[in-house]
């Protein structure tokens, strides 16, 4: 949800053509996984625990931890550019973007619970 929000409605608002070619690829990347979200929610009849808050954590820790390495011992083009690691916001940005999730995670519960309503 916080991909395809911040893409659509923050950055590619304000991208350039050269900056981002919007082709087939970049499209279904920031759009499929959230129908894929909302269809997985819709057809399954799972409860969503608030204990679940600590996987939301463990692998927000995880992914920021494995991009730090990646682009620390390899050069390779970042397609987010507030968060290259050659800024000194940096380690901000990505606290940053940890925090953004949790008002996604709770307006994923709160679908959850209006749809076990």
């Amino acid at each position: 949800m916080l991909t395809d929000s911040v893409f659509w409605l923050i950055l590619y608002p304000f991208l350039t053509a050269k900056d981002f070619g919007l082709d087939f690829l970049l499209v279904c990347m920031h759009s499929i996984n959230a129908f894929f979200l909302l269809g997985d929610t819709i057809l399954n009849c799972l409860r969503f625990p608030m204990f679940q808050i600590a996987y939301f954590v463990l692998w927000t820790g995880i992914f920021v931890i494995f991009q730090w390495i990646i682009h620390a011992c390899v050069s390779i083009w970042w397609p987010y550019p507030f968060l290259d690691l050659s800024s000194s916001y940096a380690p901000l940005w990505y606290l940053g973007v940890g925090l953004m999730h949790i008002p996604c995670y709770g307006i994923f519960a709160l679908i959850i619970k209006l749809k076990h309503f």
